[in-house]
C-alpha cells in the first residue's frame, strides 16, 4: 500500500475522526452555557434587603458552579421592594424592559405581582407558602404556564408553638405579629391559630399592613403582657430587624421567628423554617434547566431540603431564660 495518502482520502479521515469524537480540538462544543456567546439575563427580585443578603450570594455561586461566568454568560439585574411592597409593579415593568431571559422572585408578593405581569417570560419562585392554594400554579408537579420554583415546607406554625411551649412554663398567651399583606403569612396563621386550639393557647393576634402600625403594637403588647411573642413569615420587609429583637428583650419576652435567620442573628431568640440557602440553590438549579430549553410549565415546583432551627443562647441569656437541653438537642444551630 502506498504509504503517501492523498490530500482528499487525509481530510475524509480525519472529517470521520472527529464526527465520532476520536480527535481532540474538533470535537462538538460541550453541553452547558458554553454552548451560545449570547449572555442571558436574569432579574432577581427580593422583598427585603436582610433577605437579599442572604439569598444573591448562594444564587449567584450556584450558578457558578453550574459553569456560568457572570458578565459573560449571564448578568443578573438585582432589585428589592423594601418596606415598600407597592413599588413591585414598577420593579418588574423595569426588568421586563430591560429585557430580562428569566425572573426569580423571592417571596409572594414579588411572585403574585410577576404573574400578572408577564405570561411568557419564565418565572422561577423561592419563598411562596402554598403556590397552589396562592393560585400560582395549577398543580405541584405540572405547575403550566410560565412558573415554577420552591415552596416552602409543610406549615411550621404548630412545631413553633410547641417549642415555645417547651420552653416557657405555663405558657397561655403569644402575641401573633404577622404581615397583612401578604397571603402566604395568612396561610401560615391559619394553621397557628388551629395549633393553638388544640394545645390550649390564647392568641392576641396583630395583622400589619405598615412598619408605621409596629411601633403602635408594641405599645399594645407592653400592656397586655402575653407570655410569648410568635413572627409569621415574610416580616421581615417592615424596616429593621432588629426592632423586633430590642423589644422582646425590654420586655423580656421569649421569642420565635420563622425562615429569616437575619432576626436571630440580630439578637431575636428562636426561628424554625426551610433553610433559605438550600432553597435558592434549587431555584438556580431551576433557572439553568430553563436557560437550557426546558419549559417551566414541565418543571415539577420543589420542596425545601432542610429545616433550620435555631437558638440565639445569648438572646435567652439576656431576657434571663433557660433554654432546656430536649430542646437545645433539636437545633441545627445554636449562637452562644
Amino acid at each position: 500500500m502506498n504509504a503517501r495518502i492523498s490530500r482528499r482520502v487525509f481530510v475524509r479521515r480525519v472529517a470521520g475522526a472527529c464526527a465520532l469524537g476520536l480527535l481532540t480540538g474538533c470535537a462538538a462544543p460541550l453541553a452547558g452555557p458554553q454552548q451560545s456567546s449570547k449572555s442571558r439575563t436574569i432579574g432577581y427580585v427580593a422583598g427585603s434587603v436582610s433577605g437579599l443578603a442572604e439569598s444573591e450570594p448562594t444564587f449567584r455561586q450556584t450558578l457558578r458552579d453550574l459553569g456560568y461566568v457572570d458578565g459573560r454568560d449571564i448578568t443578573i439585574e438585582v432589585r428589592t421592594t423594601g418596606e415598600v411592597t407597592e413599588r413591585v409593579s414598577g420593579l418588574l415593568s423595569e426588568l421586563i424592559g430591560i429585557p430580562v431571559d428569566v425572573l426569580v422572585t423571592q417571596g409572594t408578593i414579588q411572585t403574585l405581582a410577576a404573574k400578572q405581569a408577564t405570561k411568557t417570560i419564565p418565572i422561577v419562585f423561592v419563598r411562596v407558602t402554598d403556590p397552589v392554594a396562592q393560585g400560582i400554579v395549577e398543580s405541584l408537579a405540572r405547575p403550566g404556564r410560565n412558573m415554577t420554583g420552591v415552596s416552602a415546607a409543610p406549615s411550621t406554625g404548630p412545631k413553633r408553638l410547641e417549642i415555645l411551649q417547651a420552653i416557657v412554663p405555663g405558657l397561655r398567651r403569644v402575641a401573633v405579629l404577622w404581615n397583612a399583606n401578604n397571603s402566604g403569612s395568612a396561610l401560615q396563621l391559619r394553621d397557628t391559630e388551629s395549633a393553638a386550639r388544640t394545645l390550649g393557647i390564647e392568641l392576641q393576634i396583630f395583622g400589619l399592613r405598615s412598619p408605621d402600625e409596629l411601633e403602635l403594637v408594641f405599645e399594645t403588647i407592653a400592656r397586655s403582657r402575653p407570655d410569648a411573642l410568635l413572627i409569621e413569615s415574610a416580616f421581615n420587609q417592615f424596616r429593621d430587624v432588629a426592632q423586633i429583637p430590642d423589644f422582646a428583650a425590654k420586655m423580656r419576652l421569649p421569642q420565635m421567628y420563622t425562615t429569616d435567620a437575619a432576626f436571630v442573628k440580630a439578637g431575636g431568640l428562636m426561628a424554625l423554617g426551610p433553610n433559605q440557602p438550600s432553597s435558592v440553590r434549587i431555584a438556580a438549579q431551576l433557572v439553568d434547566k430553563i436557560l437550557k430549553g426546558a419549559r417551566p410549565a414541565d418543571l415539577p415546583v420543589q420542596m425545601p431540603t432542610q429545616i433550620d432551627f435555631i437558638v440565639n443562647l445569648a438572646a435567652a441569656e439576656r431576657i434571663g431564660l433557660t433554654i432546656p437541653e430536649s430542646v437545645l438537642r433539636q437545633a441545627t444551630e445554636v449562637i452562644r
